[in-house]
């Protein structure tokens, strides 16, 4: 199979997760404020963290199905590195959000579908070094964009 559709493939795979977890991360919110909107002291409840176990389990799944079936290998190191990088850019793109959640849109699907995409370009002998290139400039950017956003430079 030719590597560029392990890498398509990949993106696609990170695309549906995102969407997923984004849209269980608005749930969870929904349902946050729902369970508090009458509650006159601190409201803690069970949703958010319901969304992520949820959203960690099925993406885990997921990716772990997926992503040897595009051609994106080893499994096990491949699956982490997509759930992580995945985690990553939700908590890049969690800051800039115009309300409480992101929505779910073009912009935050590309950046959730751009690491399990960059970990499928590692999975080729030939773009690995590139790959890695990029995953360190991707990662670079977050933590000063999250840096700028929050006054530290």
């Amino acid at each position: 199979m030719n590597k560029a559709y392990g890498v398509a493939g990949a993106a696609l795979t990170g695309a549906l997760t995102g969407w997923l977890a984004l849209g269980l991360w608005q749930w969870a919110d929904a349902e946050d404020k729902r369970t508090c909107a009458d509650s006159t002291s601190v409201c803690l409840t069970y949703y958010p963290l319901t969304g992520i176990l949820t959203w960690v389990v099925l993406a885990a799944v997921v990716f772990a199905v997926a992503l040897p079936l595009v051609g994106v290998r080893p499994r096990k190191k491949a699956a982490a590195a997509s759930l992580a990088l995945q985690m990553y850019a939700l908590a890049i793109i969690g800051p800039f959000a115009p309300r409480d959640v992101p929505d779910t849109n073009a912009p935050n699907l590309i950046a959730l579908a751009l690491g399990p995409a960059l970990v499928g370009a590692c999975a080729v002998p030939a773009w690995r070094r590139a790959g890695l290139v990029a995953i360190g400039v991707l990662v670079a950017a977050g933590l000063v964009a999250v840096g700028i956003d929050n006054g530290m430079f």
